[in-house]
């Protein structure tokens, strides 16, 4: 058999079919991720910490795909931004990754819960000043006071320049969703200020918790199966068609809401909504789908796999997806192979949209 001979035939190419890049329009994007969480242990130490949600918070945890996020969670500087620039990040929108959230003092403090609240945005702002061309904020609302929330949010959009709110599950121990009029003025308040509400899991109320997902003698198993596995994500979709069904949406004709993780298993189900909640039998005013497509905004947050991308876009539309890369819960590192290949089934124009444009028009600023 004839060697081969190096100097007879050229070298691979970097290019060409069956390469994985960026298209030359693309190389412009600067990318935002809009569900970026930091912790603040000094103010979160407040919260009572029971034996049910500490220890589930202690298996999640020692999870092995959670290594990442060893020293990352806490920080706010150089760590972060060079993680960022790894993973071809512009700007981070940052959130508390408190969870439980504030609104689980209120069980015991009602009004140290909304201090509590105040707090975390107050260190959030400190975080944006240190570097406020890669940063922006959502406020942390003490949800369980209703009037308090109206003049935090206040607080946060107009005088911190903060981009709206995040809900990081139900809220504290009533395990209450927003669908009450009860809440009907903080909403109202988003809708007034023109910015959207991002709806996150959290650990699921402790009765759903044991019935549901604890499988006795596994608590490991357990934690992954309640919450990342599975769990978590179904509350958010459950808090969200309770939105649409209860008339809230309705109600809230201009209220905008992010939820994160591919849609949080939603768009596989768009037509069972439609089918099975039919709006001349129950009275709605629009089709489930419709409230949904044109209220709600999904967000990527580190679920790097492009079926569920493609399914997002199929149901929802290219003008309501969002990049998140989840950090640090998920390697930002990784994000650049995804956006690769997912530049790979879209238009460049729409991998802008995904990446950049869409969360500008509904941020409202400029990356």
């Amino acid at each position: 058999m004839a060697q081969y001979n190096s100097s007879q035939y050229g070298p691979p190419s970097t290019i060409g079919p069956g390469a994985t890049y960026f298209r030359p329009e693309a190389l412009s994007i600067r990318t935002i991720g809009v569900e970026e969480h930091i912790t603040f242990p000094q103010l979160m130490s407040r919260i009572p910490k029971d034996s049910y949600s500490a220890a589930i918070m202690k298996s999640m945890m020692g999870h092995p795909s959670m290594t990442y996020v060893k020293g990352r969670s806490t920080d706010g500087g150089e760590q972060r931004i060079k993680d960022m620039d790894e993973g071809g990040i512009a700007v981070q929108i940052l959130s508390s990754s408190g969870i439980p959230n504030s609104t689980h003092l209120a069980d015991t403090d009602p009004e140290g819960a909304v201090e509590l609240a105040k707090e975390i945005n107050n260190e959030l702002k400190n975080v944006v000043d240190s570097n406020p061309t890669r940063f922006k904020a959502f406020a942390e609302l003490p949800m369980h006071d209703p009037k308090a929330s109206v003049a935090e949010l206040h607080r946060c959009v107009k005088e911190l320049d903060f981009v709206g709110a995040m809900l990081s599950g139900t809220i504290g121990g009533s395990a209450k969703f927003l669908d009450g009029p009860e809440f009907d003025p903080i909403l109202s308040v988003f809708e007034e200020l023109d910015v959207p509400l991002y709806l996150h899991p959290a650990i699921p109320p402790k009765a759903v918790w044991d019935k549901y997902y604890a499988i006795e003698g596994k608590p490991d198993l357990s934690a992954a199966f309640g919450l990342a596995g599975w769990g978590w994500h179904n509350e958010v979709a459950i808090h969200v068609i309770r939105l649409a069904i209860s008339g809230t949406l309705d109600r809230h004709r201009n209220l905008k809401i992010i939820v994160g993780h591919q849609g949080e298993m939603m768009p596989m189900m768009m037509q069972r909504f439609d089918t099975l909640f039919p709006e001349k039998g129950f009275g709605f005013e629009r089709s489930i789908g419709e409230m949904l497509r044109s209220q709600v905004w999904i967000a990527i947050s580190g679920l790097f796999s492009l079926p569920p991308t493609q399914a997002a876009i199929a149901t929802w539309g290219i003008d309501r997806v969002l990049f998140a890369a989840d950090y640090p819960f998920q390697d930002t590192q990784r994000a650049p192979e995804y956006l690769k290949a997912l530049g790979d089934v879209v238009a460049p124009a729409d991998l802008r949209k995904i990446c950049q444009t869409n969360a500008e028009a509904v941020l409202k600023f400029k990356a």
